[in-house]
């Protein structure tokens, strides 16, 4: 109802300033007297002064908003509201404005006698002069600003899916995201949500939250799975929007090893995402509250009562997000490697953290131990390579560091599974667990990709290999050290789940940027692209497309168009060496003649 007041205000305040203006053009024309015979005891407010001044209070107000009515019951709702108006409305609203009780006769001459107001002004001057005005003003003005309204905190809404289906996306969490990323103790988190179920939760924000990363998680992975429906990435987003709404209250809260899962839970939402840009704000803040913490300090003396190991597991956990983030935007890292004194997370702890096992043999490899070592080596090449103290050494002393790192990460890359192709792989693990393999050879990837880039484009460290005019520039080499490795990753590419789904979110930078190794060396080399690879090429890029068109992104549309120009040259290059072995005599079933009209 306010807005209808203020609407019948601002009638009020433009007929009173009609008014006023006749009444100055009347006293223009009167005789004017040198002196008058008595001047006013005070001076009175103008009117549309009060008018104007009531409005911005009634603006002021705060007005809680009310439940949403369709149009069919608006008038019958409007019509009952208006006929209590004057009894319950006006009264809370005309309350302490502070106007003297005169009449507007003692402060107007007798100069309107022969002025007749309108028949639809007569009625709005009569229905304010039947509300009870006089006992609703008291003598003075409160200070608005000093009585501030109560802010009632966002309290999250509690919603929980049925038992069943939270039990079972529970199971997914669990199996298919905590088993290689050790998020939470299963046994704690299972505990957790149980409380939350028979509604002894405290209700605090990181309560809640830390429920919902499970459930929103646990829907990204099954939007990953052969099984998958759109409605899994809605209510995956549905969770994300509801711990949004919970941000300020965690930011907030005091650090605490549940904060700073639920902000790397948050961040895993956000990145998986078509808006994937901000999750590593989330990240950031996360290993800062871990570090206030002292979780990255083996010397530091703990609460008996803590779990000092899964502190250590989060702390690297976010240690890793933020050095990859780095790695991908060119940005400082948050923490650097001399200020890590925490162990190195055990390949084979006694709870198997971290681990993937094969489907049906006993063989199992540790992922999150072998990205800890990666994150690492990530964050030396961070500090004697990227970083702005780095781009004063001479060029021979930035050689010898790059090779020195491409040296390491070869020794790491020793590990047996990287020996395994990507058709073994695909047999050997579950879906899921190939999932966090292919996490691991995008990392891989943008590491030895952005140091030989690095080299590449005349050691200016400032440059983002991964932006789309370094690609350009790239793209025009005719050799590019980093092509097996580019095109073992893009091998691990085709077999993972494809199209808008939450692990092409997170790679789509080493995606794009090993896309355009393998097509850049195509497009100089002699030989060509098998059929299969290139229609594998081609799936990729309609990925791409559909990411395009989701996020809006047009940094990925121009890197996007770079890859389809790049395809067609490589398409339109095959096609003629075709050609070429077929008019120089080879039998035709010797030539390969490549399909057309891939994309």
């Amino acid at each position: 109802m306010v807005w209808i007041i203020s609407n019948r205000i601002a009638e009020y305040e433009s007929r009173i300033q009609e008014l006023e203006s006749l009444l100055q053009e009347r006293s223009a024309a009167q005789p004017q007297v040198e002196q008058p015979p008595m001047q006013p005891a005070d001076q009175l407010i103008p009117l549309s002064t009060w008018v104007s001044n009531l409005r911005s209070e009634v603006d002021s107000l705060p007005v809680e908003e009310g439940p949403y009515l369709p149009p069919e019951g608006f008038d019958a709702v409007f019509d009952a509201e208006l006929e209590g108006l004057d009894e319950e409305v006006v009264p809370q609203l005309m309350s302490g404005t502070g106007i003297a009780q005169t009449s507007l006769e003692d402060a107007v001459p007798r100069l309107l006698d022969d002025f007749e107001p309108s028949t639809e002004f007569q009625e709005d001057a009569a229905y304010l002069q039947s509300l009870p005005l006089e006992e609703s003003l008291p003598g003075t003005i409160p200070d608005i600003a000093a009585e501030p309204p109560t802010l009632v905190a966002a309290v999250c809404d509690a919603y929980l899916p049925p038992p069943e289906l939270g039990t079972s996306l529970l199971k997914d969490f669990l199996v298919d995201f905590n088993t290689a990323i050790p998020l939470y103790r299963p046994y704690v988190i299972a505990e957790h949500l149980r409380i939350c179920y028979i509604g002894e939760s405290d209700g605090t924000a990181i309560s809640w939250v830390s429920a919902y990363v499970v459930f929103g998680i646990a829907h990204r992975l099954r939007a990953m799975s052969a099984t998958a429906t759109p409605k899994d990435n809605d209510m995956a987003d549905y969770y994300l929007a509801r711990i949004l709404a919970q941000t300020s209250d965690l930011l907030l809260a005091p650090p605490s090893l549940g904060l700073v899962q639920c902000l790397l839970g948050l961040a895993t939402l956000i990145q998986t995402s078509a808006h994937s840009t901000p999750h590593a704000l989330f990240v950031s803040t996360a290993l800062r509250m871990a570090q206030s913490l002292a979780y990255n300090d083996d010397a530091k003396n703990p609460d008996p009562d803590a779990d000092v190991e899964q502190q250590r597991r989060v702390f690297c956990l976010a240690f890793i997000r933020d050095t990859n983030e780095s790695i991908l935007s060119n940005a400082p890292a948050t923490s650097r490697r001399e200020d890590i004194a925490a162990s190195h997370p055990e390949a084979h702890p006694q709870d198997f953290a971290g681990a993937v096992n094969a489907a049906e043999t006993n063989w199992s490899v540790n992922i999150f131990s072998l990205r800890a070592r990666l994150a690492l080596l990530q964050a030396e090449a961070i500090e004697h390579v990227f970083s702005l103290k780095a781009r004063s050494t001479t060029p021979e002393a930035f050689l010898h560091r790059c090779n020195a790192l491409l040296g390491r990460l070869q020794c790491f890359r020793n590990h047996e599974l990287f020996e395994l192709s990507a058709a073994h792989l695909m047999l050997l693990l579950y879906r899921s667990d190939l999932v966090h393999v292919l996490s691991l050879e995008a990392a891989y990837f943008a590491t030895v990709f952005r140091i030989q880039a690095d080299i590449d484009l005349g050691m200016d460290t400032r440059v983002n290999p991964f932006s789309t005019d370094a690609l350009v520039r790239l793209a025009d080499r005719k050799e590019h050290a980093v092509y097996e490795q580019a095109k073992r990753f893009l091998s691990l590419l085709a077999v993972g789940p494809q199209g808008e789904v939450g692990i092409f979110w997170t790679i789509k930078l080493p995606a794009v940027a090993a896309l355009v190794v393998v097509l850049a060396h195509y497009t100089h080399a002699a030989d060509a692209p098998s059929h299969e690879a290139m229609r594998e090429y081609s799936t990729i890029i309609r990925t791409f497309e559909t990411l395009v068109q989701k996020s809006r992104d047009a940094e990925l549309r121009k890197a996007t168009d770079l890859c389809v120009m790049l395809f067609s040259r490589v398409e339109t290059g095959s096609r003629v060496k075709w050609l070429q072995s077929v008019a120089e005599g080879f039998p035709r079933g010797t030539g390969r003649q490549p399909d057309l009209g891939l994309l």
